[in-house]
């Protein structure tokens, strides 16, 4: 990977062009770095981008000249059967930024004025990063049944687990359960607002959920981890007429996982892809009222120039503290 000079991009009628601050290291920029994931290459990677409005196109009315923004990591036609029906997630023409189409790590970038949104003053560059994530984890909350005042389980305790347990206390759980290997991430966990911490690997993480839940199992169990092994136990931990949220991003085919659940259970299972624009909305709106803190899943940071090491840093795990890295491109 390398960095290089570039020209300044173009303005349509529109667009804004926004100056960025900051980028950040998502699993599928590293994906498609180490060859993982098929990408449209040569290309400029990154699509999880904050930064401010440096000029307006012409017919902009949203947005200013030094609006703080974060992008829409998706580009959708508007015009397929899906942008009709307002499934912007699943445009057949769009794609994603930085894999379909240039990215974020650059200094300016121009997008639709739809495709950027203002966020709260109180909230960092680096950490308004994570309203990328937290918009696709408000939409798939919004498809799953049973959650106020229900008992919510959330395999995987990552960045994307630590805003499904804020969410889901904020919308009114009656328990939230953490479930995950990492003793670290247990402990950020419950102060981010998980009421019971099962750590997996000692002990039967299944039996332990059904054990905090009248024996009976979550009504939702929320799958962040995306390996076969979690989405098995996602089965074993849901009781009869609860869901399973398959919110992580798992292998193409999973043995064992057991299809007669369906029937005698009678459970939900629900996938869930990106977010909507108005799941972009929700999610600024409960920051702004800061019913969930964004700052604490920022833990590394590299300036563009070292791009490679801090792509080299998140391929390599981190360092057993790292929940999110990002790439400081401006300010």
């Amino acid at each position: 990977m390398i960095v290089v000079p570039k020209e300044d991009p173009s303005l349509p009628p529109g667009h804004v062009l926004v100056r960025a601050a900051t980028t950040a290291i998502c699993g599928t920029d590293v994906s498609i770095w180490t060859g993982k994931m098929p990408a449209r290459l040569p290309l400029i990677p990154g699509h999880e981008c904050t930064g401010t409005v440096e000029e307006v196109g012409k017919a902009v009315t949203r947005l200013k000249r030094g609006d703080r923004v974060v992008l829409d990591p998706l580009v959708h036609c508007g015009a397929c059967p899906y942008c009709v029906r307002g499934l912007v997630n699943l445009c057949l023409k769009g794609g994603l930024r930085g894999r379909e189409m240039p990215g974020t790590f650059a200094e300016l970038v121009a997008v639709k004025e739809t495709e950027a949104f203002p966020f709260p003053a109180h909230v960092s560059f680096a950490a308004a990063t994570n309203f990328v994530g937290l918009y696709t984890v408000v939409y798939s909350q919004r498809k799953a049944p049973y959650i106020p005042g229900g008992h919510v389980a959330v395999i995987g305790a990552g960045s994307t687990g630590l805003l499904h347990i804020q969410l889901a206390k904020a919308s009114g759980a009656a328990s939230i359960i953490a479930v995950t290997r990492s003793r670290w991430k247990l402990e950020m966990a419950k102060k981010l607002g998980a009421d019971h911490l099962v750590r997996a690997g000692e002990g039967d993480a299944v039996q332990a959920v059904k054990d905090l839940t009248e024996g009976l199992g979550a009504e939702v169990v929320i799958e962040t981890a995306g390996t076969a092994e979690t989405m098995r136990q996602a089965y074993g931990m849901v009781r009869p007429g609860g869901a399973i949220l398959q919110f992580g991003i798992g292998p193409k085919a999973v043995d064992g996982i057991p299809g007669q659940d369906y029937y005698f259970k009678d459970i939900t299972v629900i996938g869930s892809r990106a977010g909507l624009p108005e799941d972009y909305e929700r999610a600024i709106r409960l920051v702004a009222a800061r019913r969930i803190d964004l700052e604490p899943l920022i833990t590394h940071r590299f300036p563009l120039a070292e791009i490679q090491r801090g792509f080299e840093f998140i391929e390599k795990g981190g360092d057993g503290g790292t929940l999110r890295a990002v790439i400081e491109v401006g300010g």
